[in-house]
């Protein structure tokens, strides 16, 4: 493992996503608990934003030393953009620490009072906001500094370079998200609060979905980097170091998403979690983790020369790693008709499924209350787990062609938004609420068409991608 910084850069890259990342994933989880006004997920919520702020300080320090790093060197960076990126972060973190101190005063005040006033939680939510648009701002500019190639003509490959800054933007997330949901989720098992179990059971099965994309972003981006020529000091080799360890990342993250899920399904169902999968979800989560660090550094470690050190065990032979092996083995048809197969019928299960509960929520089969057609919903995780293991290996199998498809851009853009947008229908209380001869809520209507609309862009995408090629 390679958690132990070697440099101001290197301590850089790790903490500095924390308080930028780390902001969305606090504000969903606080959100969720104002509108729950579940008031022990209130105050955790309130102690993670003046955390975050506690996080700002060492980043500030590690941007100072590695700023002072980069002079030294004297790399070939563009003029101003450290500059730039400096100028920001300061503002940045100040933000950061308004709406840390403001958090624990209320968290302070918490103890004097039965509970803090609406307008000063929602104060602290304006800070929060506010904090993470400078955020975005000064993460943009820093991601300039070592991925320059970012600001390459398309015409520098066959494969855009959209896919690596998707990639980049992109790959913090189940990172990061996942680090949030192990708090809140130990938070609820320790305080026996199911708010916060359910929250980070979601959070994890949204990590999920992200890690597919992640992967597929960065095999996107292997190209974009490497045909027909790699960029800079990029090499196959240590990109397929960092593959092989995401692959591992993925069924990870994929394991725990759906042992989420079905505990999700199970409390809406039973009103009641199993402690034994709850448990299992915890050790997954952690084993889980570990995995993304290491592929966290392995891909840090293709553009950022300065975390490399001469004491890193590396084999330069790019052939060596198992992604080019099972790339070789996916490739024999023997081998890939099986997993297409799979695929396209896990899509049936997934569309079939999706289609039934939306119907029940538009208004056909109200002789059926709103749980029984819930029922069924397992099914559709199993049709996605089964889509997303196998669409990854038939991604390996020819990458380069299906991320230069036109249809692929949508299918991969709707992918996530139809799973996560299907959390709604477990998780919505009112929805839960419906019985036999009663109307869904209109906003369980307006999630239904998300739903299926996203799915038939996908479902399309995929059949179209045979046959499209830009």
């Amino acid at each position: 493992m390679h958690l132990i910084p070697a440099s101001w850069s290197h301590f850089h890259l790790l903490v500095s996503v924390f308080p930028s990342v780390g902001l969305i994933f606090a504000i969903g989880f606080f959100v969720t608990a104002l509108m729950n006004k579940n008031a022990a997920m209130q105050r955790i919520g309130l102690f993670v934003f003046g955390g975050l702020a506690v996080l700002g300080v060492p980043t500030f320090l590690s941007g100072l030393g590695s700023m002072t790093a980069l002079t030294m060197a004297s790399r070939n960076l563009p003029e101003g953009v450290a500059d730039t990126h400096a100028f920001w972060g300061w503002g940045a973190i100040f933000f950061l620490a308004l709406t840390g101190i403001t958090a624990l005063l209320v968290l302070w005040r918490q103890w004097k009072l039965p509970a803090p006033s609406d307008g000063m939680l929602h104060l602290v939510l304006g800070f929060a906001l506010f904090t993470l648009l400078n955020m975005i701002v000064v993460g943009e500019m820093g991601w300039e500094i070592d991925h320059q190639e970012l600001k390459l003509h398309t015409d520098f490959g066959m494969t855009s370079q959209v896919w690596s800054h998707i990639h980049i933007i992109l790959n913090h997330f189940p990172t990061v998200g996942f680090v949030f949901a192990l708090f809140f989720f130990s938070g609820g098992l320790l305080l026996n609060n199911d708010v916060m179990k359910r929250a980070g059971l979601a959070v994890f099965v949204i990590c999920g979905i992200l890690g597919a994309s992640t992967y597929v972003t960065g095999a996107s981006a292997m190209w974009a980097l490497t045909d027909p020529k790699p960029y800079a000091d990029v090499t196959q080799a240590r990109i397929n170091a960092h593959r092989d360890w995401a692959l591992m990342s993925l069924f990870g993250l994929g394991l725990t998403g759906v042992i989420s899920y079905v505990q999700i399904w199970r409390y809406r169902s039973q009103a009641v979690f199993s402690k034994a999968m709850l448990n299992l979800v915890l050790v997954l989560a952690v084993i889980t983790l570990a995995l993304m660090a290491e592929t966290g550094h392995r891909g840090g470690q293709i553009n950022h020369p300065e975390i490399r050190l001469p004491t890193d065990v590396f084999d330069t032979n790019a052939a060596s790693y198992w992604s080019p092996q099972i790339e070789l083995l996916i490739n024999n048809i023997i081998w890939f008709v099986p997993w297409q197969t799979v695929h396209f019928f896990g899509y049936t299960v997934v569309f079939a499924t999706v289609l039934a509960v939306s119907l029940r929520i538009f208004g056909y089969w109200k002789q059926m209350p709103f749980s029984a057609v819930h029922r069924i919903l397992p099914l559709g995780a199993f049709g996605v787990f089964a889509n997303v293991f196998t669409g990854m290996l038939m991604l390996m199998a020819d990458t380069n062609r299906y991320v230069n498809e036109s249809a692929f851009w949508p299918k991969m853009f709707f992918l996530p938004i139809g799973v996560i947008a299907v959390l709604y229908f477990s998780l919505s209380d009112k929805l839960w609420a419906v019985k036999a001869g009663d109307d869904a809520p209109m906003s369980a209507k307006w999630v239904a068409a998300l739903v299926l609309f996203s799915w038939t862009i996908v479902i399309m995408g995929g059949r179209l991608l045979p046959y499209l090629f830009v």
